[in-house]
């Protein structure tokens, strides 16, 4: 849904385009105490000189990959050296960057054989326990990643990936990406009966530049693997979500939902099962293929 558009400053879009830095933080220097959660070998003096040694590209990768909790070495050459050919010089640079990061702890790598890719630039990557503590020293937390289950993890590469491309598309001018959340700090939580409190997960939650307005969006990012009566508990939870109010209380307006499958058959699926909505609440849902997805919420954005 659409509603007038407040752009941040560029301090607050941090945590939503990997193309803009942090602000920095503060360390105990070698003179200093150490605080008591210190890592073995990971000391605040040694903290403080390693975030010396940081450029604003070190910390907007990392901040990348913390926002996504997932992150593929191509993915991230993409995002920050602006290729996909693994010969190029950029790309070749891209993983000098990433093999520095990681041999410093500020990035970790998942497995080889949980990944399920080769080389270096199909890796996996989490934020590391350097990074973890140096991200903490800026106010900037969140869950610890655990190692994923196959399915996990090709969801959670698929909403980065999803992240990606609208920054890219915002780079390459066919959008402008107000802000993109990623889980779990796009959840809501909301009253249900008997004063309890339940919380609706969506994959995405997006805001996209429309001249003075802006088009807001949840996401749900489908690998095809849940059932149509899973389908329908979900629609159930944002029918009911929509439905307490508090999202319009708080922002004016409902977000549209997007629902993205991977190809036509499913589509239909989930097509089917909105069909058995009530048509108050069916204006809320939107079902596209993922490869169309960011060309869908352009023209959104432009209509």
């Amino acid at each position: 849904m659409r509603r007038p558009a407040l752009r941040p400053d560029p301090a607050s879009r941090v945590a939503t385009n990997p193309r803009v830095g942090g602000t920095s933080g503060a360390f105990s220097t070698a003179n200093g105490s150490a605080p008591p959660q210190s890592l073995p070998y990971l000391t605040a003096s040694r903290l403080y000189q390693l975030s010396q040694t940081m450029s604003e590209a070190d910390w907007q990768l990392l901040r990348f990959v913390h926002d996504g909790r997932l992150a593929s070495g191509q993915q991230l050459i993409r995002a920050f050296w602006r290729t996909d050919n693994a010969q190029a010089a950029r790309a070749r640079a891209g993983r000098r960057a990433l093999k520095r990061l990681t041999d410093s702890r500020v990035l970790q790598t998942l497995p080889r054989n949980i990944a399920g890719m080769r080389g270096s630039s199909g890796l996996v990557y989490y934020t590391g326990r350097a990074g973890v503590r140096l991200l903490a020293a800026r106010g900037i937390h969140g869950p610890r990643v655990e190692i994923p289950g196959t399915l996990h993890l090709a969801h959670t590469l698929a909403t980065t990936e999803l992240a990606l491309r609208l920054n890219e598309a915002d780079c390459d001018g066919e959008l402008e990406l107000i802000e993109v959340q990623q889980e779990p700090a796009c959840w809501r939580s909301y009253p249900a009966a008997m004063g309890a409190q339940k919380v609706l997960k969506p994959d995405l939650f997006i805001r996209i530049g429309a001249g003075a307005q802006e088009d807001r969006w949840m996401v749900e990012v489908d690998l095809g693997s849940e059932s149509g009566r899973t389908i329908a508990r979900k629609l159930a939870l944002y029918t009911d979500h929509y439905r307490s109010g508090r999202e319009q209380h708080e922002h004016g307006v409902y977000p549209r939902v997007l629902w993205t499958v991977g190809d036509q058959r499913r589509e239909q699926q989930i097509g089917e099962v909105l069909a058995r909505q009530a048509s108050a609440t069916q204006r809320l849902f939107t079902v596209c293929q993922f490869e169309d997805a960011t060309q869908l919420l352009a023209t959104e954005a432009r209509s």
